[in-house]
């Protein structure tokens, strides 16, 4: 989801508070214009944008005082000890240029197959995504299948080599039920089969089009003998009579 980011910078600045932006997902996939919002802190990753990985960036406005976390040397303003990694520099510099260039092109051409995909996959019973599109980035989905457990979900698109993940990265390994989700006010059954896609300015119609084939076969054998799914017959609608579902989830 795309936070007002403006707001919130006006509001902390009104109040003499400094901000803090987690701008990894925004940063090379949308526009991101520093001077156009009062923000004092962004941090990015090269890997987001098809930069190396193990790189980051962070932007400090107007050199604000900052706390290094590694001592020893006076490198980076004495912000932070140790060698420059030179060629990971250059290399996240070149990857954001070129993510960067013509951006709201790639943006509609990413938008164009992920809505492709997001309607195919809603066309089975229900299925349920997170967040309206105008207020999501244009390469992502977060969709729940009722009656299908996330883990049971990656196995299968594993086996057919589509990388998927129940939510972020960092949380891989965590079988909790996803924290967005449940933050939002989903139930901890739907909250437990939030898979998330991401598409990138290189994914083609094809691979769109083995996603959503493969995709759908692996619902289909998941909740066949999927336990809970047959405790909640979908209605002729589509949609599961017992589902209440928040506003900030679109059928």
């Amino acid at each position: 989801m795309i936070f007002p980011i403006k707001e919130i910078g006006e509001i902390c600045k009104a109040n003499g508070v400094l901000f803090h932006s987690d701008g990894v997902q925004a940063v090379g996939k949308i526009p991101v214009d520093l001077q156009d919002v009062h923000v004092d802190f962004v941090s990015m990753s090269a890997h987001k944008f098809h930069g190396p990985k193990g790189i980051g960036a962070l932007y400090i406005k107007n050199s604000q005082p900052l706390s290094p976390l590694l001592h020893g040397g006076e490198q980076m303003g004495h912000r932070r000890s140790g060698t420059l990694n030179v060629p990971y520099i250059v290399g996240m510099g070149k990857a954001i240029e070129l993510a960067t260039t013509n951006i709201e092109e790639k943006m509609a051409s990413i938008r164009a197959k992920r809505d492709r995909l997001e309607d195919a996959l809603l066309e089975l019973s229900d299925t349920f995504v997170v967040g309206d599109r105008e207020h999501r980035t244009p390469n992502t989905i977060l969709i729940s299948i009722r009656g299908v457990e996330g883990e049971g979900m990656l196995w299968d698109l594993n086996n057919g080599q589509i990388g998927a993940s129940t939510g972020s990265a960092c949380a891989s390994e965590d079988l909790e039920a996803n924290t967005v989700m449940l933050a939002i006010g989903a139930d901890n059954e739907l909250a437990h089969t939030g898979i998330r896609l991401s598409l990138s300015r290189f994914t083609t119609d094809e691979e769109i089009d083995y996603t959503i084939e493969h995709f759908k076969k692996a619902v289909a054998r998941l909740r066949a003998i999927s336990s809970s799914f047959a405790k909640v017959q979908p209605t002729p609608g589509g949609e599961a009579a017992e589902c209440v579902m928040p506003h900030h989830m679109a059928h």
